[in-house]
């Protein structure tokens, strides 16, 4: 699969990508200390670094934390992951002050409406991935969700999910299309139903992952996932009606490119990279043929030097778009040049590499 060795790679990426890359390369693959504090120092002196930093504050209305915009919650701290950054830079840890304090108000509070949940399971999920998943207020939400979630995908029937429309007395026609949800499947508005932020703070929580009980659990949620049954429901899973009788759309559901079809392309390649590193940290993803399948497909993009060289439109930066549905997909502060998009593409598939070989 390979036409170099990891360590080539990693020494082609330090002499050719810009910060970003170079750090997270000297951090995540060389684990030579004097090469990962420079490069460290080089990337909080970016200005791609500093800008999203400067993204990131602390509001905590609905189009504030979760959104499209450039400064919501969820896309800066998902470039800021991408980026490298975690929880013991002093930068890092100053800025993400006040959502860690908002999480740890709201955890035992009521769920007046529909959102609230959704909203600390979104930052609670941001923040492990930023590495504070041992944060006390982080890893009581984040269990919450797994034993919540877990008991429906142990059960793995998926009868009963959707219900009839005009069972239900007001629904709205902006909605006809689609689906409406069991009510029986959130009371009290938890809902059973793993979204893609439960699977990125199960995956990156550290005291979920070291424990063999809590593992399993995360590893039948994937089991679940990975089903036909699964992957065959609406996308984004459909309508929710609150117990006040208002009507909303939840998505964010784990469905995954390249399950059914065998070509990926746009905004979904981007996703699907997301989401192959992602599960990559998963037993039973790794072992599955969507996985399987899927990286190997990634080797046709090899250039004529052996690295892997994606199309432009495949990794795609919008300045309006939600990071985790792959539309944020740059790393390099100029990717004008040359070896921009081969530096890049190139770390991708080297980290996704390093799940699986």
């Amino acid at each position: 699969m390979f036409d170099m060795e990891f360590n080539d790679y990693s020494s082609w990426l330090m002499d050719n990508a810009g910060s970003v890359i170079r750090f997270r390369v000297a951090s995540e693959f060389l684990h030579e200390n004097k090469r990962v504090e420079s490069a460290k120092r080089e990337l909080l002196s970016s200005n791609l670094v500093k800008y999203w930093l400067g993204n990131l504050k602390p509001d905590f209305g609905r189009n504030a934390l979760h959104g499209a915009k450039t400064e919501a919650y969820e896309n800066v701290m998902g470039k800021l992951h991408e980026f490298g950054l975690k929880k013991g830079m002093p930068i890092l840890d100053r800025e993400t002050e006040p959502f860690r304090k908002w999480l740890s108000q709201q955890i035992n509070m009521p769920a007046e409406g529909y959102f609230p949940i959704f909203y600390r399971t979104l930052v609670a999920a941001f923040l492990a991935m930023a590495g504070y998943s041992g944060d006390e207020s982080v890893k009581t939400w984040v269990l919450r969700r797994l034993e919540t979630v877990y008991p429906f995908a142990k059960k793995g029937d998926l009868r009963g999910v959707y219900v009839p429309r005009d069972a239900f007395p007001g629904f709205p026609k902006a909605f006809r299309n689609a689906p409406l949800i069991n009510p029986q499947l959130y009371p009290e508005e938890e809902l059973k139903l793993p979204w893609i932020h439960d699977m990125n703070a199960f995956l990156h929580t550290t005291s979920i992952m070291e424990d063999a009980t809590l593992r399993n659990k995360v590893e039948t949620i994937i089991r679940f996932i990975l089903t036909s049954d699964y992957q065959k429901l609406p996308v984004g899973y459909g309508i929710v009606r609150h117990k006040s009788g208002r009507y909303y759309a939840m998505g964010w559901s784990v469905h995954l490119p390249g399950y059914f079809e065998s070509e990926v392309s746009g905004r979904e390649f981007g996703r699907l990279l997301l989401l192959l590193d992602l599960f990559g940290k998963s037993r039973t993803a790794k072992d599955h043929t969507w996985h399987k399948q899927s990286v190997e497909a990634l080797t046709r993009f090899k250039n004529d030097e052996g690295l892997i060289s994606f199309p432009r439109e495949c990794l795609l930066e919008k300045r309006i778009g939600v990071w985790v549905l792959g539309t944020r997909m740059g790393l390099e502060e100029n990717r004008r040049i040359k070896n921009a998009i081969t530096c890049e593409s190139t770390f991708r598939f080297l980290k996704i590499m390093s799940h699986v070989t």
